[in-house]
């Protein structure tokens, strides 16, 4: 009896020091956000123990909003090729710190709360691991979202940013003489699209299911003169 006391205490103490080889140094993990925006963060993981690790990571869990999307990216860089669901190729040496991993999260349209879990592994040995919980708290969004103000025409950011189907501008027309319109442009410069504000709206609606992924800016003409740019992201 004593003799399995024993072993069932060596066997805690070890399965402890395996998970405690890695560690979560350095990370926000609780994240204040608004609706229609995206919010990221890094991941970063320390080596302590005394020998090299390859180490993955997965993502185990998520409790989020059904306008939100949530991604785990390498190299801190979110762009649809470094876009993955698990990664177990990052060599770690004994004491060393990888930064590498960031999380984003595409907030939607409702406030709330929400979180991601991710599972971070010695490949060799599944028992050396560690989560990491990102938690958000997400807000409806605050006045500052407006590109410009004038005597002429109030106009807010694009919503949500990134897009999947369509981009919203909310504005007030104030002077009816004045002319006012959006150009959208690709990064090359070329334009996509050209959409006048009527005076007697005081939305802007534009489908974006015929753009191709990535970043375009959009420019508020007053009079033909171009007062704001701001970037929009399109993702499908």
């Amino acid at each position: 009896m004593k003799l399995l006391s024993y072993l069932s205490i060596a066997i805690l103490s070890s399965t402890l020091s395996w998970g405690q080889e890695l560690q979560i140094v350095d990370s926000k993990l609780a994240i204040n956000s608004a609706v229609g925006t995206s919010t990221s963060t890094v991941i970063k993981v320390k080596n302590t123990s005394n020998h090299i690790m390859i180490i993955g990571i997965e993502k185990v869990e998520e409790n989020i909003r059904s306008s939100q999307v949530a991604t785990f990216c390498l190299n801190n860089d979110c762009s649809e090729t470094n876009i993955v669901e698990h990664h177990s190729i990052i060599k770690l040496f004994p004491g060393e710190i990888y930064s590498g991993f960031s999380t984003s999260l595409e907030t939607g349209l409702v406030p709330g709360n929400s979180s991601v879990k991710f599972l971070i592994y010695n490949v060799a040995n599944t028992s050396e691991s560690i989560e990491a919980e990102i938690t958000y708290s997400i807000k409806d969004k605050d006045k500052e979202g407006v590109l410009f103000s004038s005597d002429a025409v109030k106009l807010s950011d694009v919503f949500p940013n990134p897009v999947r189907e369509q981009a919203i501008f909310k504005y007030a027309y104030l002077n009816p003489d004045k002319e006012a319109k959006i150009i959208i442009h690709n990064v090359l410069g070329s334009v996509i699209g050209e959409f006048s504000l009527s005076p007697y709206e005081s939305r802007l609606i534009i489908p974006v299911d015929g753009y191709n992924p990535g970043v375009y800016f959009y420019t508020l003409y007053i009079d033909n003169k171009a007062v704001a740019t701001k970037k929009m992201v399109v993702r499908k």
